[in-house]
């Protein structure tokens, strides 16, 4: 069955010691039964600014450059993705229009992974 990466891109959320985090992971919590066997993998990440960005100047061998943070300030951040398994397109995007990002301000994108 084809799969597609739902990624989630959403502004700051609460952190796993605020006080509203649990109201926060219920939607994601909620969405995933919901989804059922439809989700076969996916991850949280953490916020931006844990990232670290790489580019390598001059081919593959060449001079790494590294830079702490995300690759490009913005509001919302890639917070996590769902792997998803469908039938098609439409039936993934009828499936991530349930992940909170989605209806909270946030957006999720949807694309299929590519067949190897």
């Amino acid at each position: 069955m084809p799969q597609f990466a739902a990624l989630i891109y959403e502004a700051p959320r609460p952190t796993p010691d605020a006080p509203d985090f649990a109201a926060y992971m219920q939607g994601y919590m909620d969405f995933g039964e919901r989804a059922g066997t439809a989700v076969v993998g996916g991850a949280a990440l953490l916020g931006p600014e844990t990232a670290t960005t790489l580019e390598v100047r001059g081919g593959a061998d060449g001079d790494l450059v590294q830079t702490d943070g995300p690759y490009a300030e913005t509001k919302e951040f890639l917070g996590g993705f769902y792997l998803l398994e469908a039938e098609d397109l439409d039936g993934a995007v009828a499936l991530a229009r349930h992940i909170p990002a989605a209806s909270d301000g946030g957006r999720v994108e949807v694309r299929p992974l590519m067949p190897m």
